[in-house]
Order: structure tokens, then sequence, then C-alpha cells
């Protein structure tokens, strides 16, 4: 019959499902009454915005918008460089076996595919590829005994290595600025692309907060304000920090923030010589966090009543437990020769890089990642009619991680970032490229564990008269105490003091025990 005993509750993140699909769009876009028409699209860059992801049972619905900026040519012969901006929309199902509305997703996109085809000079054709990774958290909660005073009872107290989450938030922060040009630099005449990115993050826990330190990067292509269509970049680097207010995170916790930025806009003003050389920048930072201490909690494993029938109620719980995190940087350098299709090059213009993980492949004590770094190269030709060209090129990179103590088996997620990158001419057909990439990852373990939910006895009156009997017991391999004594129905101190043993951790096999019996 049911008896009551001290409990308390265990909660737990278990894996509830994880989801990979993915989007292919297709649009057509209008150039602007404004801009003159399309002779060559130079580049087409993206930027996948989630808007809004709701979770149901079996699937999820995703929409959003991938906003376009698209940088081209006019007649040949004009040497400017002209951009327009345009969106197409996103909605998407993910169906996934098993979800519940209540279950807590995190959506990663990614830009796989996007090309621009010119229709005709005035119409341009999208097609992109989204890849979509989906992956969800189910919080379990199991009512379990609790370790204590057993009323009797002989408990086998184990250790439950858990993760306990002490804080989950999401907040944005605002960085506003005003940018400077020199008077080495050409004033602005038009802003053709802005290109926002984060790079040196640091993340500290503290009592009660996490500290967050980065820099944004600014980025812009533009034309000067003489109205001669001249090409000119310029980069800033803009130093912020913050942070997130939690009670229970310690400097011990164990933290995992994701930066992103949300929502950006640049304006050009005049300065004081009237000259629009001032840059007011506008940017939006959202960051998602996720903190846990990484604990072990004591709990029952096993009980029974010496001299009666005793039935355990177990529950078997599966869930992750972090076994260790890394970050590693590194840097690649990469000689970048034109293809003889390619027109020489005269002068460097603006590089842009996008980083893509192809694999990540964990072995005992590592894992090795492997990538691509795309290149887009913007350079001055040295062809009349012909004066802005691209060059495309794509770097793998293959870099193998320490991760003390991951197995094969171990479940790893790695994300990476471009820190910085950079490229010189050497001659009218090399250049160097120069990149450093950040990568960071952590490897997951499933635990299995039995965690006892009830107790029953077949005759609660455990005062009741025993009679005594006696064996001789060979020990065995892989006996324990604990295992003996509930076997013979007695308890681990009867057997401890009837052999004169001072350490239960020692026993060995072909050791003999008496052991004295508890008869109902």
């Amino acid at each position: 019959m049911p008896m009551e005993w001290e409990r308390e509750e265990i909660v737990l993140k278990q894996q509830g499902g994880k989801q990979a699909s993915q989007i292919l769009l297709e649009g057509d876009i209008i150039a602007p009454d404004s801009k003159p028409d399309v002779n060559e699209v130079l580049c087409c860059h993206g930027k996948v915005k989630m808007k809004d992801v709701r979770v149901g049972d079996d699937r999820i619905n995703v929409s959003g918008d991938l906003d376009l900026t698209i940088l081209y040519s006019s007649e040949k012969g004009d040497d400017a460089v002209y951009a327009m901006k345009s969106s197409l929309p996103i909605e998407d199902i993910i169906y996934m076996d098993g979800l519940e509305k209540d279950m807590q997703v995190k959506l990663t996109t990614t830009l796989e595919h996007l090309d621009c085809q010119v229709i005709n000079d005035r119409k341009l054709g999208i097609k992109a590829v989204i890849g979509l990774t989906a992956n969800a958290e189910r919080v379990h909660k199991v009512n379990v005994v609790a370790p204590g005073d057993s009323g009797g009872m002989a408990f086998l107290e184990g250790k439950l290595r858990m993760e306990e989450v002490v804080a989950e938030k999401k907040e944005g922060f605002t960085v506003k600025e005003e940018i400077t040009l020199p008077q080495t630099a050409p004033a602005v005449g038009e802003i053709l692309s802005c290109d926002f990115y984060l790079t040196d993050q640091e993340v500290r826990p503290m009592d009660g907060k996490v500290m967050i330190r980065s820099n944004l990067i600014v980025d812009i292509l533009y034309t000067d304000d003489q109205g001669t269509g001249t090409v000119h970049s310029w980069s800033e680097k803009i130093p912020f920090n913050g942070y997130l207010e939690a009670d229970k995170i310690t400097p011990k916790s164990v933290i995992d923030v994701n930066l992103t930025i949300d929502d950006a806009s640049i304006k050009t003003c005049l300065d004081d010589d009237g000259e629009p050389r001032i840059l007011d920048v506008n940017v939006s930072i959202m960051s998602e966090m996720s903190a846990w201490d990484a604990t072990e909690k004591t709990v029952v494993t096993d009980a029974y009543a010496p001299g009666m029938e005793t039935e355990v109620m177990r529950e078997t719980v599966i869930y992750p437990v972090c076994i260790c995190r890394a970050k590693n940087q590194f840097s690649l350098k990469e000689k970048i020769t034109l293809d003889q299709s390619e027109l020489p090059m005269l002068q460097a213009g603006k590089t842009w890089g996008t980083l893509h993980i192809q694999d990540v492949s964990p072995q005992e004590d590592m894992i090795q990642v492997e990538g691509v770094l795309n290149v887009e190269i913007m350079y001055l030709c040295q062809e009349d009619d012909h004066a802005v060209c691209m060059a495309n090129k794509g770097i793998p990179f293959n870099q193998k991680i320490e991760m003390k103590g991951v197995m094969p088996s171990d479940e790893v997620s790695t994300k990476g970032r471009l820190e910085e990158m950079d490229f010189q001419i050497l001659s009218d057909r090399e250049g160097e490229l120069y990149a450093s990439i950040v990568l960071e990852a952590d490897a997951k373990r499933q635990e299995t564990a039995q965690l006892v939910t009830d107790i029953r006895l077949k005759n609660t009156d455990i005062s009741q008269k025993h009679m005594a009997g006696a064996v001789i017991y060979t020990v065995q391999p892989g006996d324990s105490l604990w295992k003996i004594a509930k076997h013979f129905d007695t308890t681990i101190e009867r057997i401890l003091m009837v052999n004169d043993i001072e350490d239960p951790d020692k026993i060995y096999p072909g050791q003999k025990l008496l052991i004295i019996k508890m008869m109902r």
C-alpha cells in the first residue's frame, strides 16, 4: 500500500525534436523609375528576417522577409555603380512529429543560395534557397522520493548530473553613433550598401547579471557627392557594452548568448562646413540568453524494507547534459588568382564574405569542422568600357578543435562568424585575402536516469518479529553491499557489524561474508 514519503520536484529540459527544412523563393524585381536601366548585376546580397514563429502540435508556422540589396552597372561606358533594394515574403510550415505547442523552439536560418538574373533592362529574376533548422525543447517535471528520514526503509542514493536553468531572457540593446568622415575621404553622395556585423564578442557572468561587450562594425559602399558615380568604401568600429540582469546568475554560471542585429539604419547628415560627411547610425541588437548551473543532485535510486515485500515505482528520463564548450579563432591567408575570363585588376574596392559550416565530426577529445568562406571582391578594372568588376571565390577550410571529454556519439553544434577580412592586390591578376574566423562549439550527451517516484509496502507493520537465519555468501564480481543486503533481506549495517568490516567500499570477489537474514 502507498505511504507518505518526503518528496521533491526534479525539473529537466529534454529534446523535443529537431527538423531541417528548405524554402525555395522565386520572384521578380522591377527597377524603380528613379534608377537607370540595368546592364549587368554586380552582386546581390540578402538577409533573412523572421518576423513570426508560431508553434503548434506537430508543426511550426514561420513568416518573414528576405531583404535584398542589388548592386548593378548601367550602360557600357558608364563606370557608376547603382543600388536597388527590395524584399521577398517568406511563408512556410515546418512539420515535426511529436511537437507540442507549449514547447520552446529555436529557429536557425541560413541563406544557402541566392541568384539574380537580368530578365530585361527593368526587370530582375530572383531565386533563393533558405535553410531552416528548428530545435524543440520541453520542460519535464518529475515528482520523486527525496532522500531523508527513511522511516525504517533502506534507501540507495545516487548522483543525478543535471543542468539547472537559472535564467532565460531576451533583451535588446540600441547603439547610436555619429561617424564623421575625415577630409581625406570623399564626402557621401549616395550610400549604395551598408553591412553591419559584430566582432570581438565577450560574455562574462557576474553576480546577478551578465556583462556583454562587443564591437559593431559599420561597413559602407558609397558614391561621392561630385556626381561622378565613383565608388568608395568606409569601415568604422563602434564598441558597445551592456548588462543582462538575472538574480540567480553567479560567476560560475554557464552562459549562452546569441547576439543578432535586429534592425539598422544609417542616414547622411551635413557637417559644420555643409558637407555630407556625418553618418548617423542607429542599430538595434537583440540578445537571446540562456544561463544554467551544472549541478549534482542526490536522489533515491532504489529502496526496500528489510523483512517486508517492497514495490518501487520508477520513471526513466533521458535528458541532454553539456559535456564541454570550446572557442577557436584562426586565420585564413589565400592567394586569389583571376580566371582567364575575368578582367585584370586596377584597384581594390570592397570585399564581402559569407561563412558556411558544412560538416562537424566529433571524435575522441576533439571535433573536426569543415566549411567554406565564400568571398566576393569588387574591384576597378583596366578596361575603359567595363570599369567595375566582381570576382567570386570559395575558400575551403578544415579545423580541428580540442574538446576534452567529447566522444564520437555526442551531439555537437557549431556556429562561426567572420571577424575581419582584407584584400590586397599583388598584380593585375593576383591578390591576397586575409580573414579571421571564430568558431564556437558545444557538445551535449544524452544521459539516462531512473528516478524513484513512489514506494509501496505489502505490509506496513515493519516492527513485526523476525526469525533469524544465517548463510555464508561468497562475493561475486559486480556485487555491492547494497545488492547483497537487498537480496538477503537484511541491512548493510548488519553485514558490516557481523563481519567486522570498517570500509564498506572494500569488498572483493571471493570474499566470504556471514549473512544474518531477517525472516518473515
